[in-house]
């Protein structure tokens, strides 16, 4: 198909199809579908499939006068108003899933762009992993429906019920609010770091400046090295009490003084009397009896125990080797430290102080760096700004009107034990407690797996579709997280896509087809070679719409791959008398009033119009 023969149109109109978006199409959006030159009333599109053994139509009855679409489906019980597929494959059918099977050549971007399509749902609608998350529900609307009406005080069950959903409603808001806080802390994040190596790319054009205002900071980064390092080693001083004055040291050395004038520790611990008590002659030789025994015992109680002497002497010691004999040192070295830190801190102000002054001086001169700056201090305050609003929702707030998220799940998990309490359902509520997080866990843990799985898988099609390039994923979150960069060249996003999906729907036990407009275009010559064989890999059926420049490379090592299951069809406007008249003279061809279709590999391969771009 040519550039304006229809394939955007013709690959928009498939997406509507399958997932009945257009239902909610508003008339503006309608209208774009009517012919220019024409002024027809009505269209229509339609759609066949087959689903497992059930065929299937779907289609779109376009109203020009009414700037409406109404859809038809038709399934083994006859025709149905309204897009009707079958339940079992309605999961398939979501714009965002089918987004995965019928793509552009901006499928890549958008999978490598957490703003777009979440290529996590994609893995957990295939997998069905949202089961889990659906029985968890059920398992709560099942608690729910048993606790209702079987209270024995109903005006009890009552207050406390309505206190249960009001706190539910004010979590649940406070989640979503939150939520909604943290994607945007995160995208705004993400383009202060993108505009951040703007503005260092901007100031880098100049090299002397560029060299200058690195060394710079190179200097004003060891300078804070060397603050942080000294205020521990200060910290870690200040621990000592006669560092922070010799009042303390002198006090210490008093308390040392003391214990050595009273002969503190004595010799003798009260361990050495109370053996001897046991013995049956004193260390003089005489017998112990037990009017002896019990003195020896009771004055025992006078001396120390080895603990206590070993505590005292370790004090003794300490107090010695920290004090000393000049009482003022320990505070004469801190107040050096200090001054030495006060200096070094100095001399990091003037080191950051060169390093604005450099950069400001470069906006000045740069109309460039200058946008730079002004964007990444406009993103900081919005930064700052979202971080402020973040911190209710965690500051420990117990006030009625909280927005602590912990708080007020603790609140609700109480509100239930108190609704559990009355209706004599404690137990059932236990059960459903640990149902609830045997779902969850379960769901992490297959959701995670699965991803894990699906990872490995691309980042080994990766490698063999391109060897030399340094290019993997790192993990599946709401986009294609690639290891060590946000992205590629354009091929590359397009190969990562591939081997994504290929990995994807090898491991799915349904056979989805793959409707791509200009599967190669972006992708050079010794990558297509790679990415043909792999098309059948991907799925048992592949509609592409391509033009004339993918066909080198592509289609001949697509066409091997697929042995002579392959199908030619060249669709072009009425432009060029030549072909038209070879066209007419091929016998499989259709025409309608201001375009061909000709179906044959001969055809195909010898197509080419001179004016556009073509198969």
């Amino acid at each position: 198909m040519p550039n304006g023969t229809g394939k955007t149109t013709t690959l928009n109109l498939l997406r509507a199809a399958l997932s009945g978006a257009a239902s909610g199409w508003d008339g503006m959006e309608v209208m774009q579908y009517r012919k220019i030159e024409g002024d027809q009333s009505h269209g229509n599109f339609e759609v066949r499939l087959k689903l497992g053994l059930e065929r299937v139509t779907i289609i779109m009855n376009f109203d020009f006068e009414s700037s409406r679409i109404y859809y038809k489906t038709t399934r083994g019980e006859g025709q149905v108003d309204g897009f009707e597929p079958p339940y079992e494959f309605r999961r398939f059918f979501s714009p965002a899933f089918v987004e995965a099977f019928v793509f552009d050549g901006e499928l890549a971007e958008r999978l490598l762009d957490e703003k777009h399509l979440r290529a996590e749902q994609i893995v957990e609608d295939l997998f069905q992993i949202g089961t889990l998350k659906k029985l968890e529900q059920k398992v709560t609307e099942h608690w729910d429906k048993l606790t209702k009406n079987s209270a024995t005080d109903q005006r009890g069950l009552t207050r406390r019920r309505n206190k249960l959903e009001k706190l539910s409603k004010r979590l649940e808001s406070c989640k979503a609010e939150k939520g909604r806080l943290e994607l945007k802390r995160d995208e705004t994040s993400n383009r202060l770091k993108q505009q951040n190596a703007a503005y260092a790319q901007e100031l880098n054009k100049e090299k002397h400046r560029a060299e200058e205002l690195k060394a710079r900071e190179e200097t004003a980064m060891s300078l804070k090295r060397q603050v942080r390092e000294e205020a521990l080693d200060i910290l870690d001083s200040m621990r000592s009490p006669n560092v922070l004055s010799p009042i303390f040291a002198r006090k210490l050395h008093d308390l040392k003084v003391g214990l050595d004038r009273v002969k503190l520790p004595e010799s003798a611990a009260r361990e050495f009397f109370t053996e001897l008590a046991e013995e049956d002659l004193c260390i003089c030789g005489r017998p112990i009896d037990e009017h002896i025994r019990v003195a020896i015992r009771s004055r025992a109680e006078q001396y120390l125990g080895s603990d206590d002497v070993t505590l005292l002497n370790s004090m003794k010691t300490a107090i010695q080797d920290a004090v000393g004999n000049n009482h003022e040192s320990a505070e004469e070295e801190l107040r050096s430290k200090l001054q030495s830190l006060g200096d070094v801190m100095e001399d990091k102000r003037s080191a950051r102080n060169e390093v604005d002054l450099l950069q400001r001086a470069a906006e000045q001169d740069d109309p460039a760096v200058r946008e730079a700056s002004e964007e990444i201090r406009r993103l900081e305050a919005t930064l700052s700004s979202i971080e402020r609003s973040l911190e209710k929702f965690a500051n420990g707030d117990t006030s009625e009107n909280t927005h602590d998220v912990n708080v007020l799940l603790e609140r609700v998990q109480e509100a239930e034990e108190d609704v559990a309490e009355i209706t004599k359902t404690m137990t059932l509520k236990r059960k459903r407690d640990v149902l609830r997080k045997i779902l969850r866990d379960a769901h992490h843990s297959a959701r995670k797996g699965i991803l894990d799985e699906v990872r490995d898988a691309a980042n080994q099609r990766i490698t063999e579709l391109m060897p030399h390039n340094d290019i993997r994923i790192m993990r599946i979150e709401k986009c294609l997280v690639l290891d060590g960069k946000e992205g590629g060249s354009v091929g590359e996003n397009l190969s990562v896509a591939y081997a994504f999906l290929a990995s994807l729907f090898n491991r799915s036990e349904h056979q989805l087809p793959f409707i791509v407009d200009s599967p190669a275009n972006p992708i050079d010559l010794a990558n297509r070679s790679r990415i043909g064989p792999l098309i059948p890999q991907l799925t048992r059926q592949f509609i592409a719409f391509t033009i004339s420049s993918e066909r080198e490379q592509f289609v001949p090592n697509l066409q091997q791959a697929c042995g002579d299951e392959v199908q030619f069809i060249t669709l072009f406007r009425k432009v060029d008398e030549r072909l038209i008249e070879d066209a007419r003279a091929t016998p499989n061809h259709a025409e309608t009033f201001d375009g061909i279709v000709v179906h044959g590999e001969s055809f195909f391969n010898a197509f080419q119009v001179q004016s556009e771009e073509t198969v």
